[in-house]
């Protein structure tokens, strides 16, 4: 696969993750973080079933490189739940227009905000993160089950 994304020349696709993805998903999700920090298949399942579930999936070639899942929630407030690209797809701005998309649909529903945690160990990601815009709040001990620290950032996304 890494040969054929190297030479991809059409820009990603972004669009809604069907029922019968949920498999590749979960795959793609082992792949980019560790055992520790990675969902199980049940709590993969979960969110992306959940009724207040918004998800985005990225397509490169028709090959399913990425995916973004995130969550509307009471006081206009969204969660990110989740931002994957695999290694091979990564630096396309994929992760940007999964995240746009994301918070396209969040305001879109109404939400005023955007949460998200962040590994505190992962500076990429967290520089990624601010480039959007997100605010760094707090470190949150021991988020990533006892094993890592997090930080919590916010995005402000409308009035």
């Amino acid at each position: 696969m890494a040969g054929m994304l190297q030479q991809a020349s059409a820009p990603a696709r972004i669009r809604e993750a069907n029922s019968n993805e949920a498999r590749r998903l979960y795959e793609i999700d082992r792949l980019c973080f560790p055992d520790f920090m990675a969902y199980s298949w049940p709590e993969m399942i979960f969110y992306l079933r959940h009724p207040q579930a918004v998800n985005r999936v990225a397509e490169l070639d028709g090959a399913t490189v990425g995916f973004a899942i995130g969550r509307v929630g009471p006081h206009l407030r969204a969660h990110v739940i989740t931002l994957d690209v695999i290694l091979e797809a990564r630096r396309r701005k994929i992760g940007t227009m999964l995240m746009l998309a994301l918070h396209e649909e969040f305001c879109r529903r109404g939400m005023t905000e955007s949460v998200l945690e962040v590994d505190a160990l992962n500076e990429a990601a967290h520089r990624f993160y601010l480039g959007l815009g997100y605010g760094q709040q707090e470190l949150l001990r021991g988020y990533y089950r006892n094993r890592r620290d997090a930080f919590q950032m916010i995005l402000r996304l409308q009035e």
